[in-house]
């Protein structure tokens, strides 16, 4: 077949193909390593995607890519490839006498490789060339820089990634057999910023007396929320994080051992901001030992009674106040026995215990 009857014949601002998401994608590691031009992506564990074209024709190409399996047509308005981001464009061409019909949707914007002339030639132009000398060109996309990216929050995205600009189809990547393009894909990981939360608990408590739990989140400017539990089943409802710092007031209600621990749950990312999202962390645990209140079982000594009746800690009772051998009329005995209907205040007055 000729190579004109290879061509594409759409013009040139509707040239663009972008990401078919009605075909699952293809994993692989090299990406299209076929015919004179070949493309492949590789993520890494700084949230980044390394774009790589290596082009032996005279015409230039563009790779685009989407995210976690979205839907392109949520790009609308984004700048991307030709700013055609989200809008289906139509590629009609003819390969080994078979004419192909294709709609297709434009996804996020990837890597133009230089080349001396653009994706389709018109009749009459310079015919396609296939056996120049390579060019190659890079380019290297971060994740957290990209607006309106699905998932934000996670820590680790798929990327699916294809040709979308080009004028020879059977060159990047189309199957006839099928009739689409390959659609390759790629992971990348260390999309959240890492969290540490700590835990502080007072290390007893008594049933019926509120106490406080609280966790401190570093950075700061993580925003959420924090789950505590005690031996695994969650107390409370969650505590907004506020300055990197929750505190949960709690009432046991029954006594005993119990392993306190917090998890720390990022709040969800706004789609089209470029902070950066957070991980979660967990606190703890910490061991509380919780005791049921108890009524007072102490006795007066004498020193206490000193004090209680003007005297001092040391046991010296004050005026008014009888010793253990001033005995009166209805007092205690040296024994400490009281005698029966010992009237009277406890110090100073007739009838007072000692």
């Amino acid at each position: 077949m000729s190579t004109t009857s290879r061509r594409f014949t759409l013009p040139a601002a509707i040239a663009a193909f972008g990401i078919c998401l009605g075909v699952p994608p293809a994993a692989s590691a090299e990406g299209w390593d076929q015919g004179p031009v070949r493309f492949s992506a590789s993520g890494d564990d700084q949230c980044r995607v390394h774009f790589t074209i290596i082009n032996e024709t005279n015409g230039y190409y563009v790779v685009d890519f989407a995210v976690d399996g979205e839907d392109p047509a949520s790009l609308a308005g984004v700048p991307g490839v030709w700013s055609l981001t989200g809008v289906p464009v139509r590629a009609r061409f003819s390969l080994d006498s078979v004419a192909y019909d294709i709609t297709r949707v434009v996804g996020r914007q990837g890597v133009q490789n230089s080349a001396p002339s653009s994706p389709v030639f018109a009749p009459g132009t310079a015919p396609y060339v296939t056996d120049r000398d390579p060019i190659t060109t890079t380019r290297t996309v971060s994740l957290l820089d990209q607006p309106r990216l699905p998932n934000r929050a996670s820590d680790t995205h798929t990327v699916s990634y294809q040709v979308v600009v080009g004028p020879q189809s059977a060159d990047k990547g189309f199957d006839s057999a099928t009739g689409r393009f390959a659609l390759l894909e790629t992971e990348v990981s260390g999309c959240q910023t890492e969290t540490i939360s700590t835990l502080a608990t007072p290390p007893t408590a008594v049933t019926g007396t509120p106490v406080d739990l609280t966790v401190q989140v570093e950075p700061a400017a993580a925003a959420g929320t924090v789950q505590f539990s005690a031996d695994g089943e969650i107390i409370g409802a969650p505590v907004n994080v506020i300055d990197g710092s929750a505190t949960l007031p709690y009432t046991f209600s029954e006594a005993g051992d119990l392993v306190i621990t917090a998890a720390f749950t990022p709040a969800t990312v706004v789609d089209d901001s470029s902070d950066t999202p957070y991980a979660s962390s967990t606190a703890g645990p910490k061991t509380i030992a919780v005791r049921d209140e108890e009524p007072g079982t102490g006795s007066l000594s004498q020193g206490s009674l000193g004090v209680l009746c003007g005297g001092d800690a040391a046991g010296s009772l004050g005026t008014g106040s009888l010793g253990a051998a001033s005995l009166g009329t209805g007092s205690l005995s040296s024994t400490g026995s009281a005698s029966t209907g010992s009237p009277g205040s406890i110090c100073g007055a007739p009838g007072s215990a000692s």
